[in-house]
């Protein structure tokens, strides 16, 4: 149990050595090892192929051309001095920069124990050094390249850190250049102001936030930015700062406003056009309506949303109209379908019209979308079936009358040629009696013929 209890301050004292990034050794008057850490246990294997032991002489590890400096550091450090040296060593094409503190080691009654003895090598340092300039500089680079304005700030709104374009930026917005230390709150566009301190206190209790700002810089310009804001924690996870980023989005805010003002340009001239006009998607699904559809058709727009268009097509001829759609579908184009035929549509009430459709096909969003534009063909038809009728009507007459006429007329001819070889006087006025009633005939089927077309008309 007493050993237990004598050993367990030099475990931790071990312990709390090996944790050093140095080498440590601690050595008697007479040059004997009496403690040391893992480092050195490591550097003494590279260099020398053994282990080190407690009770050795320290002096085997000390290369001959360093011995005189180790001695005369030694001999210092018994006298109470602390001694700080430097050497650089080469054993096995392994070079060490080394730099050595000694300093003497006392109990507690104030007696010598022996020289404590570290060592570091520079070269590790150096390169450890030059690993988190590369670093930092690589950090910096990325950061300053990033085409965004992006700030620190502390708790108290003072600019910690800031890339080239938030310096831009602020020039350009304010006509004002930042510097590290800098309060944040003297760059803020007055309309900025109750945006910023909402994400600023948000963030500092641990939220990422995004808000879009509208501004006007002192140049008049109109300038949109997403302002972005979380915060930054140290490796310990205490608050260091707040992270702003901002965003420049003017250009984007400006297609979606131009987009928008296309957009209603484009739907006052679809309520507006006299004819029925519907937009459907790549699955012929119905997205968009005009007023002159709704009455046309007799359906509310919404009754029309994400319906196919067959809810507009004769149950009777939608097996025919989907072979069309499809050949449409397949190699769409501005195309006419009212060329050469004409479709027929049916309204909410069941009432078939016969209608002209001419199609065209966009994109939106890389989505395919067909505008169809309807013309009401169902009094054009009616017109031309009732033309129709009279024409054949008239020909029929035609047909039926014309040896009626041919009948006079052939008795005139007669008539004029006796009349022309018979020059008798009482021949002549018969000729002419028998003339008189063919002409009368004549005229009585004509009359005939105009009263039947007229009633056909």
């Amino acid at each position: 149990m007493e050993q237990a209890q004598t050993s367990f301050p030099v475990e931790i004292l071990k312990a709390t050595l090996d944790g050093l990034s140095e080498t440590f050794v601690l050595l008697s008057s007479k040059h004997k090892i009496l403690l040391f850490n893992n480092v050195l246990s490591s550097v003494i294997k590279l260099l020398f192929q053994r282990e080190p032991k407690i009770g050795e002489d320290y002096r085997k590890y000390v290369f001959e051309h360093d011995q005189a400096l180790f001695l005369n550091s030694f001999e210092q450090a018994l006298q109470g001095h602390t001694i700080i040296r430097k050497s650089a060593v080469t054993h096995n094409n392994v070079t060490l920069e080394l730099s050595y503190k000694m300093h003497p080691v006392y109990d507690d009654d104030g007696l010598l124990m022996g020289v404590a003895l570290y060592a570091r090598n520079m070269a590790m340092q150096k390169r450890a050094t030059q690993a988190i300039e590369n670093i930092q500089n690589t950090f910096e680079a990325i950061f300053n390249h990033i085409p965004d304005s992006v700030c620190l700030l502390n708790s108290s709104f003072q600019l910690l850190q800031f890339n080239q374009y938030f310096s831009k930026r602020i020039v350009h917005h304010t006509g004002k250049t930042p510097a590290i230390g800098d309060d944040i709150q003297q760059y803020l566009f007055p309309t900025h102001k109750e945006i910023f301190y909402e994400q600023f206190y948000l963030a500092k209790t641990g939220e990422t936030t995004e808000k879009e700002v509208k501004v006007i810089n002192q140049q008049g310009e109109e300038v949109w930015f997403l302002s972005r804001m979380y915060p930054v924690y140290t490796t310990q996870q205490t608050l260091m700062g707040v992270c702003l980023i901002a965003i420049n989005i003017t250009a984007r805010k400006i297609a979606e406003q131009t987009a928008l003002e296309n957009e209603l340009k484009f739907k006052k001239i679809i309520d507006t056009a006299p004819v029925p006009i519907i937009i459907v998607d790549e699955n012929l699904q119905i997205v968009l309506v005009n007023p002159e559809t709704e009455r046309f058709f007799h359906y509310q727009a919404y009754e029309l949303q994400q319906q196919h268009i067959n809810i507009l097509v004769p149950e009777h001829f939608r097996v025919n109209d989907i072979k069309h759609q499809q050949t449409y579908l397949d190699h769409s184009q501005k195309y006419n379908m009212g060329i050469n035929r004409l479709t027929p549509a049916v309204t909410k009430d069941g009432i078939e019209k016969m209608v002209e459709v001419s199609l065209n096909s966009f994109r939106l969003d890389d989505k395919l979308y067909i505008l169809a534009i309807i013309q009401d063909m169902t009094q054009h038809v009616r017109h031309e079936t009732q033309l129709k009728k009279q024409v054949e009507a008239l020909e029929k007459i035609a047909w039926q009358h014309a040896h009626e006429i041919r009948r006079p007329v052939a008795n005139i001819l007669g008539l004029v040629n006796l009349m022309q070889l018979d020059t008798n006087k009482a021949s002549q006025e018969l000729y002419s009696t028998y003339l008189h009633q063919s002409a009368i005939e004549l005229d009585k089927v004509i009359h005939q013929i105009i009263t039947l077309a007229s009633d056909k008309a």
